[in-house]
């Protein structure tokens, strides 16, 4: 949803080259889509809690909740959610512990503050991840693909055609006209993706897009706030021409959650 008009090059590699990634992961299945899940959720814990804590700060912190989120993400995949939401739990003790223990020594104005973030981060990342362990791949490819080409049409339309922004506030170059680009993009790609594998109407499929872009857009602008409440452009800078992990999956994070509990109640596929 740029205003701006110079269209990065990098980008465009960038997402080439993680589409690759992902859809080798999903159509191998097993062990190495695993892999890929507990990488991202590696990667994306940790630039969350260095928007808040530093590059280098509160190490053992961060590798606490990356394996409890991989526990979680594991478990899950094991077919065992119950234990992954044990593990949350037991993510929210140890938090409540630290704070008890902190509180009265050092912080004691926001000693509550640290135990805030690093319960954020086990349910920004991991717990919104847990539905990529378990949908199979038709509804996998489905949703990865619906959020790709929403912020794919975004920053063409934006960067094109972008004139008015959305919130400046929140994201200064995201536009109107590519949030119009964004939504309108994945209700096409929706709709042609239900003829052709889905079992819904084409006014279910089209609703399923809008409500698929609204938590895409949504997503993409939470992140974008929590840049700026820290003052920071990027959370990384592992994939050139889009930022980090974060950058490149906040959308998903919102979207993909979504589309699992819809899914319980509805026959799409």
């Amino acid at each position: 949803m740029a205003v701006d008009h110079a269209v990065d090059k990098r980008r465009i590699l960038t997402g080439l080259a993680l589409a690759a990634v992902l859809l080798t992961a999903i159509f191998v299945q097993g062990w190495f889509l695993l892999f890929v899940i507990l990488l991202v959720a590696a990667l994306g814990l940790w630039e969350f809690y260095s928007l808040f804590w530093g590059p280098q700060g509160r190490i053992p912190s961060r590798l606490c909740a990356i394996a409890l989120g991989w526990a979680m993400l594991c478990l899950t995949w094991l077919h065992r959610p119950q234990d992954a939401l044990v593990c949350l739990g037991a993510g929210f003790v140890l938090a409540a512990l630290s704070f008890l223990f902190r509180w009265d020594v050092v912080e004691e104005d926001n000693a509550f503050g640290s135990s805030g973030i690093f319960m954020a981060g086990l349910a920004y990342v991991p717990l919104l991840l847990l539905p990529a362990t378990y949908l199979p791949p038709v509804k996998l490819i489905f949703v990865i693909a619906a959020v790709a080409i929403s912020d794919t049409a975004a920053y063409f339309v934006g960067t094109r055609f972008g004139h008015h922004k959305l919130w400046p506030r929140v994201s200064p170059k995201k536009s109107s006209e590519g949030a119009i680009g964004s939504l309108v993009g994945c209700v096409l790609f929706c709709i042609l993706y239900g003829l052709w594998f889905g079992h819904a109407g084409v006014l279910s499929f089209a609703l399923l897009g809008v409500a698929i872009n609204a938590f895409a857009q949504l997503g993409d602008l939470f992140e974008s706030a929590l840049k700026r409440s820290v003052n920071v452009k990027d959370s990384g800078s592992l994939l050139p021409g889009h930022g980090g992990i974060l950058d490149r999956a906040d959308s998903l994070l919102f979207a993909m959650p979504m589309v699992a509990v819809v899914d319980q109640w509805f026959a799409f596929f």
